[in-house]
């Protein structure tokens, strides 16, 4: 990796600035991760020898479109997203929600079509439940995997543990519920550990897929919780993570907050029920719900490339593919309804 930017974020660190605010917030998190002076130097690491990028895509399961439209030309969009794979230098992870049979099928026989046919589908004859499996495609080397059903019988966490550059990589992709029943279920009587019952029917979808991601690897390992988890970064749920040590790598690089008015640092909100959104380059997110959390072992300050992308290897950590493309397959401009989320991130000594 070349000389870079990289902004270091320290476990202890932020577990205080979390601790204090209750919530992260863009300014909470600018001072937890401040480097501070000559006094404590190891606050920025030096620039990494070796990097690990990830893309993380709700990719629109197009069972709400018109039938006529086959998921809302789910081919073409499948095939704009292995273009624009390519085009980010075939990130070693990429993690897909909303994927139901169609999409399955369409992945399983087009995914080594680009980036000379390197990515493996980790979970390549799974049974898709419902219109919401997880998928993963990835170039490295696969240790393990792991899915459980989340409570609520319908949404789920698919694990991985992979061999990366960074050392032992234990990531989950996810795909959970909002929180419609934060007043009317003040505790779970369905939740099973790590879930305690004094949480919500879907805090416990969050806590059961970052202990899907803690109970296994070993303390060397990085871990990555990765998703759309529906709620924003105000909610209870998004604390409770953060407080528990898992970073907001969007945040930690620097950038914004979404704003809904702009439609800036957004992930979701535009409309899914038919191809027209899809074709529309004005079509505006108005939400941040898709998160790429990190949990580093003591061993790792953990750093992230920012979105400018430093280290110039085609992919920083942020907002993905969030300008139109042009000349899209079958003239669509966007992959999904959701932006994709990106990470460049590295590991200085800890």
């Amino acid at each position: 990796m070349r000389t870079n930017t990289k902004r270091v974020v320290r476990g202890r660190v932020l577990m205080a600035a979390v601790l204090a605010v209750g919530v992260l917030t863009p300014a909470s998190f600018a001072l937890a991760t401040a480097p501070r002076a000559s006094a404590n130097p190891s606050a920025v690491a030096a620039p990494a020898a070796a990097d690990v990028h990830i893309v993380n895509l709700n990719l629109l399961h197009g069972a709400f479109c018109p039938p006529e439209t086959n998921g809302c030309q789910a081919p073409d969009r499948v095939d704009l997203l292995l273009q624009q794979l390519e085009d980010s230098s075939c990130p070693d992870v990429v993690g897909l929600q909303e994927i139901n049979q169609n999409l399955s099928d369409l992945l399983a026989r087009k995914h080594t079509s680009v980036c000379g046919g390197k990515y493996r589908l980790v979970f390549p004859t799974r049974k898709v439940r419902n219109n919401d499996t997880e998928q993963v495609l990835t170039t490295l080397p696969i240790k393990s995997t792991k899915v459980i059903t989340l409570v609520g019988n319908f949404r789920g966490a698919s694990r991985v543990t992979l061999q990366s550059p960074i050392g032992p990589l234990v990531l989950v992709v996810t795909h959970q519920d909002g929180n419609p029943d934060v007043v009317t279920n003040p505790g779970c009587n369905l939740c099973k550990p790590p879930c305690t019952h004094d949480r919500t029917i879907y805090a416990c979808q969050s806590d059961a897929a970052a202990g899907l991601a803690d109970e296994t690897g070993g303390s060397k390992a990085v871990r990555v919780l990765m998703g759309d988890f529906n709620v924003t970064p105000t909610s209870d749920r998004y604390g409770y993570l953060t407080a528990a040590g898992w970073i907001d790598s969007h945040l930690a690089a620097g950038n914004a907050e979404c704003d809904p008015m702009t439609g800036v640092s957004c992930t979701s909100g535009r409309e899914d029920t038919s191809v027209g959104a899809l074709e529309d380059p004005n079509a505006r997110e108005s939400e941040r719900i898709d998160f790429i959390f990190v949990k580093p072992p003591p061993s790792c300050a953990v750093a992230f490339d920012p979105v400018s992308d430093a280290d110039d290897d085609h992919l920083g950590t942020g907002l993905w593919k969030n300008t139109p493309a042009t000349d899209g397959p079958g003239g669509l401009v966007w992959t999904s309804d959701h932006t994709g989320i990106s990470a460049d991130l590295s590991c200085g000594k800890g």
